[in-house]
């Protein structure tokens, strides 16, 4: 696409008088982009047509210029001193007939050509031709407004109105009749938009006023091709520049040309025609989808165009978007407005590692036109959990647990509660783990001291990493509590305390090797409960068996086996009880009885 505009002025036109040098006449131009910045110090070229009896006429010459604007954004060309494309500038019969110029602008210089407008040459005939003719040429005809007249050593002279049927002689100087006056405007004609049934819109761009006021600017538009203000007109102000014109009440289904023109003091100049075709009748916005860029965990972006409004106006337009395909504007979605064109839309609150489907919509009257889906995924996250609040509190510990709210995108591997006697547990600490998976869970503290204060956090870990959820405190409640890690309140028996690793908590706990050992409690309870303990007897190399009875008031609770260690619970009353352990073996000392971590109720 063409970037740079060329405000072309004509300032002047300059007849050689030798055989040996060809006719030429002077061409300025003021570069501009598309903002109206001046253009400085770049190489442009130009390719110069002169057509033939109309704007659309054949080419009778042809040339190309490659210029340099200078400071100023100027550049200068002569006509007819260019590099030859097609034709002989001196072969032109200038009185024979109307012509025009057609002016073309290569922006980077590479010979891609933009065509910037075509004018009427209304005074080149009468100057060249009298060139032919010498001093005191005679000239029959009816000047026009914008006229530029030479003779010998006469550089020009500009005549604001014409005196129809009467006879100009050149003599050596300015001609006696006629006002100094100026050119016409020179304007380009933006190409139609936002076509409908019966509207559209076009433009202009006003690039050099002719040296005098633009006093009307706007669009002309027929079914016939050429438009004139004599046509359908808007009119959009006055002075140079860019402007967009309303074209209303067109028929449906038909073919419509326009073109921008400028009115000044010398009349109207006209830019390039462009064509365009109204809508039958109404129908879905057209409308394309811009690739998702900036994508994050949670967020990203993306876009659309829309291209033609559908036959009626477009009044809303953005994106829309959902973990589904083929996402509607009943999904989430963005609005960007009204109108047809480019637009930027961004999506946010987006889950982690997750697929969405993104189409941009239009609508109008008729309903909702949707563009071609893109897909996107956003980045994985560490999960996000939430912990349970502490419930079921005893001498031991509580019941907490987790609800993975959100997976992070990934696959949860694990996922439990871990806690400690300090803040901010970590799985280094103390944990239990309730598995994989994304399902909610609880877990149960069982190894804590009574009355001792314990941090707890759920966990969850996926692929990213470790996530924890907000730290809940409890207590533990008051109770008798025997570790064994400074003795024993009750009567060891033929039990000992015994520094093992194999303790359940701390490092000592109750053993023995003998069979029919008793060890035995004796309390009374304020308050009933349930008394629990730890338990593990290992049978000998020989596989003879062993267990442990266990009684409540001389009462048998249960005949406890167990190769690992176990946690057993047994209601009770308040009052006073006897508590007994008893350790049965067949035969051998290897084999071995643990008893750890007994609570009961105060």
């Amino acid at each position: 696409m063409k970037k740079l505009l060329a405000f072309a002025i004509f300032l002047s036109w300059i007849i050689g008088s030798s055989a040996q040098t060809p006719n030429t006449f002077k061409y300025q131009a003021v570069v501009r982009d598309n903002a109206g910045q001046v253009v400085v110090n770049k190489t442009v070229g130009f390719r110069i047509s002169i057509l033939q009896t109309s704007a659309t006429g054949a080419v009778v010459f042809s040339e190309t210029h490659s210029a340099q604007t200078n400071t100023f954004g100027l550049v200068n060309l002569e006509i007819g001193a260019g590099t030859v494309v097609s034709g002989a500038f001196s072969g032109i019969d200038w009185g024979s007939d109307s012509y025009f110029v057609k002016i073309e602008l290569d922006d980077n210089n590479d010979g891609l050509f933009a065509e910037m407008g075509t004018s009427q040459l209304l005074s080149v005939p009468y100057s060249l031709y009298a060139n032919k003719a010498g001093n005191g040429l005679e000239i029959k005809g009816t000047p026009q407004a914008g006229d530029i007249l030479f003779n010998n050593g006469i550089d020009w002279s500009l005549l604001s109105k014409g005196v129809n049927g009467q006879t100009l002689r050149l003599d050596n100087g300015l001609p006696n009749w006629g006002e100094p006056g100026y050119a016409l405007p020179l304007v380009t004609t933006v190409a139609a938009t936002d076509i409908m049934v019966s509207a559209a819109k076009s433009g202009g761009n006003v690039v050099s006023t002719g040296y005098t006021e633009i006093t009307d600017k706007g669009v002309c538009w027929a079914i016939t091709q050429n438009p004139t203000i004599a046509d359908s007109k808007t009119s959009d102000g006055t002075g140079i520049g860019s402007y967009i014109s309303e074209i209303k009440d067109l028929l449906p289904n038909s073919t419509y040309y326009a073109r921008a023109y400028a009115t000044n003091s010398a009349g109207t100049g006209y830019g390039n025609q462009v064509t365009f075709k109204t809508f039958q009748t109404v129908v879905f916005p057209t409308v394309t989808t811009a690739a998702a860029i900036n994508i994050t965990e949670t967020a990203a972006a993306s876009g659309g165009n829309v291209t033609a409004t559908g036959g009626a106006e477009v009044i809303a337009k953005g994106i829309c978007w959902s973990t589904n395909q083929n996402p509607t504007v009943a999904d989430r979605k963005t609005n960007e407005g009204d109108g047809t064109g480019l637009f930027n839309s961004q999506m946010d609150n987006l889950n982690p590692g997750t697929i969405y489907y993104v189409r941009a919509y239009a609508t109008n009257s008729a309903g909702t036109g949707y563009g071609a889906q893109v897909t996107l995924t956003t980045l994985k996250t560490a999960p996000t959990i939430i912990t349970k609040n502490i419930s079921s509190i005893t001498a031991m510990g509580g019941v907490s647990g987790g609800t993975i709210t959100l997976t992070g995108g990934g696959i949860i591997s694990d996922k439990g509660i871990c806690w400690g006697e300090t803040e901010n547990p970590t799985i280094y600490d103390n944990k239990i783990s309730a598995g994989n998976g994304s399902a909610a869970f609880n877990s149960a503290i069982s190894l804590l001291k009574p009355n001792t204060t314990c941090y707890v956090r759920a966990y969850a870990v996926n692929e990213i990493g470790i996530a924890y959820g907000e730290q809940k405190t409890f207590t533990t409640t008051d109770a008798f509590y025997d570790g064994f890690e400074t003795g024993f309140s009750g009567n060891t028996g033929s039990w000992g305390i015994a520094s093992t690793s194999t303790s359940v908590e701390g490092a000592f706990c109750l053993a023995t090797t003998q069979g029919g050992s008793v060890a035995s409690l004796t309390r009374t309870l304020t308050n009933g409960g349930h008394i629990s303990f730890f338990f593990k007897n290992n049978p000998d190399i020989y596989k003879n068996l062993s267990s442990i009875y266990f009684f409540i008031d001389d009462t048998n609770q249960a005949t406890l086996s167990s190769g690992n260690w176990m946690q057993v619970s047994y209601p009770i009353e308040a009052g006073t009880h006897t508590f007994k352990w008893q350790y049965n073996a067949t035969s051998y000392s290897g084999n071995v009885g643990y008893i750890d971590f007994i609570v009961m109720p105060k």
